[in-house]
C-alpha cells in the first residue's frame, strides 16, 4: 500500500496523458464531442499536482 501511495502522482499523470491522448485520437477520427476527455485529463492533472504537493 505504501508503494501505491508513493507513486500516486505518477499514476494520475499517466491517466491524464491517456485521457488527453484518447480525446485527441477520438477527435481525429471525427467524434465531435471530445471535451469530456479533456476535462477528465484536466481533473487527473489537478489530482497529480495536489498529490505531489502533500
Amino acid at each position: 500500500m505504501r508503494a501505491f501511495l508513493d507513486n500516486l502522482p505518477a499514476l494520475f499523470l499517466a491517466l491524464a496523458f491517456g485521457a488527453a491522448l484518447f480525446g485527441l485520437l477520438a477527435r481525429l477520427l471525427g467524434v465531435r464531442r471530445v471535451w469530456p476527455f479533456f476535462l477528465l485529463a484536466l481533473l487527473f492533472l489537478t489530482l497529480a499536482l495536489w498529490a505531489g504537493l502533500e
